[in-house]
């Protein structure tokens, strides 16, 4: 298992871009009901920076990687949203309750 936190922040001007594309991208991610993936976008107090979090049962599968709706969203957020570099961190769960398990 993997989790990984992304940390993204946004151009002011791209705010409600990305929070609909968020809303589009998880109702992909509903229909199409992966296995074997946890997947969060959170917004922070600051109302720009977005922390998203991924836990993959398995590091070398990540089926949201397959997705359209993934890959249009990942490419909005990457060249169009962000004002600063994405920042990736590895984490360790050290407990949960009803999130990454």
């Amino acid at each position: 298992m993997s989790v990984r936190m992304f940390r993204a922040k946004i151009k002011e001007d791209k705010v409600e871009t990305a929070e609909k594309a968020a809303k589009e991208l998880f109702a992909a991610i509903e229909e199409a009901k992966p296995e074997g993936v946890r997947y969060s976008w959170c917004k922070l107090a600051d109302g720009r920076t977005l922390v998203l979090v991924v836990d993959l049962e398995d590091d070398e599968k990540n089926p949201l990687l397959t997705m359209p709706a993934f890959q249009e969203t990942m490419n909005g957020l990457k060249n169009e949203w962000i004002s600063e570099p994405l920042s990736v961190e590895p984490m360790t769960s050290l407990g949960s309750y009803r999130l990454f398990y």
